[in-house]
């Protein structure tokens, strides 16, 4: 085998789709050449994902039109260094619209009142709170990454940047939520300096008073990482995590949300807020990306106008595709009876050759999604489940009754195998039959 001149210490799988891609493009390394490649492969994967894919991946999102058209590629390569009123730059007067709108409208939104909207991801908004509230071999206290904890809430990730030593919150898998009665106990041994909620997969809210009372016991900061959930958080749908006692949101402007990808931090708090913002700027930001800020304020006018309705629409689709899917035979995520309260549903595919091979033969067949680790498998089998977030399908025009169409194709590529591209054909007609329509 080819190693990869990318990167060489990719796993094997990697370096073999590393190689070939490495081998294709570089026939012609002119200009020209390259342009024409990256067009191909852009209007490529506009084709098979954008037009014609049923994307139920939960981790994406598509802009709507207003905010795609205030998208700005120039503004993106302009430097924008400090405050508007003290910039290190000269003649970006009509910039300082963008950067206060933008984090005026989305505290507002989530019910904050200060908005750090600069950050370019959530990982970087979480490795902000951390750099701001905890030093290095402090204590980090997070959800369980089976549970649905992110990467950037664990020890191979941000927290190992600063040095934070990770606790695994007790957690009930059963219920698919926090063990409260034990959290108090908790941490009152492991003393955290901060205190993570929210995840990755999400079916059911958690109960943010009581984690902010233990929080408070100790000392702690509550940190609510509503990266998925943004979406229904702003539509006041499913959650109000500020409202109910966290201490500071974090979160992705793009998946639930629907924005552009970038990362925020909101807080109601001054004190917090301005060492959040210390840490951004000057620490981790010198120029940033300042074209995204017309889409994400266009994103939050207009989620403060039609968020509930697109938040509802969400859960609902989520609640009619959970049933159609335990209808078809899968084995769908549930409590008491009801597989979700958001707009993520969950399927144990052990039996389907697991989450990430499912997922393959899904994509095969035109319906896009990833898998997820869940909160009962063992740690030998990799990423047991199916995650499915709504909320494109949502934005693109699909509503509960067109769910049970979507159940049976999943079904036909994943329990009764058909032949992928049988299914993709009649997934496409799906796609197309429904009004594409951005939301």
């Amino acid at each position: 085998m080819t190693n990869s001149r990318i990167a060489p210490w990719a796993s094997p799988q990697a370096q073999r789709r590393l190689a070939e891609v490495e081998a294709a493009v570089s026939a012609d390394l002119t200009a020209a050449g390259v342009a024409g490649t990256v067009r191909k492969a852009l209007d490529a994967h506009a084709a098979q994902v954008d037009d014609d894919g049923i994307v139920l991946y939960a981790g994406t999102n598509v802009l709507s039109p207003a905010a795609a058209t205030a998208l700005s590629a120039t503004v993106s390569s302009r430097p924008s260094m400090g405050w508007p009123g003290e910039k290190y730059q000269v003649g970006l007067d009509h910039l300082d619209t963008l950067e206060v709108l933008a984090p005026m409208l989305v505290a507002s939104l989530m019910e904050g009142e200060h908005a750090e909207v600069r950050l370019q991801s959530a990982t970087l908004a979480n490795l902000a709170v951390y750099t701001a509230f905890a030093r290095a071999g402090d204590k980090i206290a997070v959800l369980p990454e089976s549970a649905g904890g992110h990467a950037s809430h664990h020890a191979q990730g941000v927290p190992a940047i600063r040095g934070l030593t990770v606790v695994d919150l007790p957690y009930l898998p059963d219920e698919l939520d926090l063990d409260y009665a034990k959290l108090p106990g908790f941490l009152r041994v492991h003393r955290p300096r901060i205190v993570v909620i929210g995840a990755s997969l999400m079916l059911f809210p958690h109960d943010v008073a009581a984690v902010r009372a233990a929080a408070d016991e100790v000392g702690a900061v509550l940190v609510y990482d509503a990266s998925h959930m943004a979406g229904l958080v702003a539509g006041k749908v499913f959650q109000r995590p500020l409202h109910e006692g966290a201490h500071v949101m974090t979160f992705s402007t793009y998946k639930s949300f629907g924005g552009p990808s970038g990362g925020c931090v909101v807080t109601r708090d001054a004190d917090l807020a301005e060492r959040v913002s210390n840490v951004a700027y000057p620490g981790m930001l010198a120029n940033y990306d300042a074209g995204r800020l017309g889409a994400l304020a266009v994103t939050a006018a207009e989620l403060a106008e039609r968020g509930p309705d697109y938040a509802r629409a969400c859960v609902a689709n989520a609640q009619a595709l959970g049933r159609a899917l335990a209808d078809n035979g899968f084995d769908v995520a549930r409590h008491d009876g009801e597989f979700t309260r958001s707009h993520h549903l969950a399927i144990d595919a052990i039996t389907l050759g697991g989450g990430d091979a499912a997922a393959v033969r899904l994509g095969d067949a035109g319906v896009y999604l990833s898998g997820i680790g869940l909160p009962w498998q063992r740690i030998d089998e990799g990423l047991r489940g199916l995650r499915i977030g709504t909320q494109e399908i949502t934005r693109r025009g699909f509503t509960p009754e067109h769910q049970p169409a979507i159940a049976d194709l999943m079904r036909r590529a994943l329990i009764d195998g058909e032949p992928p591209e049988r299914v993709r054909a009649d997934a496409v007609a799906l796609r197309r039959e429904v009004n594409a329509t951005v939301r």
